[in-house]
């Protein structure tokens, strides 16, 4: 399916493309010979960090030789990344589905112009986009800066493969914005459409005839808004969950380090590159879940406009179009999910942060039993 290239891709993830194919992430074009040529770069690299890091030509932050707890934990989290940076890669290259999100967007842009007379506040979409990469752009810097503060090779060889993680999961954080930003200008054009509604109670059935079939239009769009969600999904299958758990992984190891480096006494820049990171994930975690949170209260939102309508319930055609859609908004929601497994959402983050805070203590406890 041709991708489109209209104004909304140009304020959402068009800037977002441009640096996942800078990285190496994404192939220049979606044809045979550039979709080989970003996997051999992807063996490249992956071979190439994995050749170093076994190469065992560095300093560690503790007993490789008596510490088998902290050799495992630290084995976990190589394999995680790895195995995260091969699957994000692998699923952007030959699972891509983000052309047809975007022709699906670019629908829901165009149909509400069309059908509801509702031009899409682009502003408020570069708003929330903008507000998303920002966000991204600070979190990268700090942990950019902290490494080369850090200055020790095993900083350094992993920081490609971290940076891939977070921007494929910023480019989820910027769908769910844009659906967020769509979710605003239906909520709108619904509430013009019931004032509408009551405005032309007693005119002409002619014009009651066209405000009546914009509710099969308003239906339409939510409709195609639902199955653009279900497309977002499809494109993160396994990235996103892969993603999910090696964060996991990493919010949880990542405090042990640094209560292993303040007991071993070893160099304060571990410490400081340790709680960096265990803030910038934190913080990566939070931004999608607080977005999908929202937008899952729009949803109830514009299901309660219609639920609640009182004008002219008479009418049998106003009536059907009511139930109709009324039943559709009963039926479908806007949560987005990492693969169907687990709903992104703050009560998600909430058991992410118990979770995470209950293998700290684990990790403590088992480094206390294997000395």
């Amino acid at each position: 399916m041709p991708q489109i290239s209209g104004t909304l891709h140009a304020v959402s993830l068009l800037r977002m493309q441009r640096v996942m194919k800078s990285l190496g992430m994404l192939p220049l074009k979606q044809v045979l010979l550039p979709k080989i040529l970003c996997c051999v770069w992807l063996g490249f690299v992956i071979g190439l960090e994995t050749f170093w890091r076994f190469r065992f030509d560095y300093d560690f932050g503790y007993d490789f030789l008596n510490d088998s707890f902290s050799r495992t934990v630290d084995l976990a989290n190589f394999v995680g990344l790895m195995t995260s940076h091969l699957i994000v890669v692998i699923e952007l290259v030959w699972l891509n589905c983000s052309d047809e999100i975007q022709t699906h967007l670019e629908g829901i842009h165009r149909d509400l112009d069309e059908y509801l007379d509702r031009q899409l506040d682009l502003e408020r979409v570069r708003r929330y986009c903008n507000a998303v990469y920002g966000s991204i752009f600070i979190r990268v810097l700090i942990f950019s800066m902290v490494t080369v503060y850090g200055n020790r090779a095993l900083f350094y060889y992993a920081h490609y493969s971290e940076l891939v993680l977070l921007v494929r999961f910023s480019e989820f954080s910027l769908y769910c914005a844009v659906v967020l930003a769509l979710y605003d200008d239906l909520i709108v054009a619904g509430s013009s459409l019931l004032e509408e509604l009551e405005r032309t109670r007693f005119e002409p059935w002619p014009i009651r005839q066209l405000t009546l079939n914009k509710l099969d239009r308003i239906q339409r769009i939510h409709a195609l808004l639902w199955h653009t969600i279900r497309c977002v999904e499809r494109n993160f299958q396994f990235s996103l969950i892969a993603v999910l758990l090696k964060y996991f992984v990493d919010t949880s190891a990542l405090p042990y380090w640094l209560y292993l480096s303040m007991v071993e006494h070893t160099d304060v820049k571990i410490q400081y590159y340790c709680g960096t990171e265990e803030v910038v994930k934190l913080l990566e975690i939070m931004v999608p879940c607080w977005i999908c949170t929202r937008c899952d209260g729009m949803q109830r939102k514009f299901r309660a406009m219609f639920y609640t309508v009182t004008t002219d319930r008479r009418n049998r055609q106003l009536n059907a179009a009511l139930l109709r859609l009324c039943m559709q908004l009963g039926q479908e929601t806007c949560q987005f999910s990492a693969g169907g497994l687990v709903e992104i959402s703050t009560e998600m983050l909430g058991k992410f942060l118990f979770g995470v805070a209950s293998y700290i203590v684990v990790c403590i406890q088992f480094s206390f039993n294997f000395k």
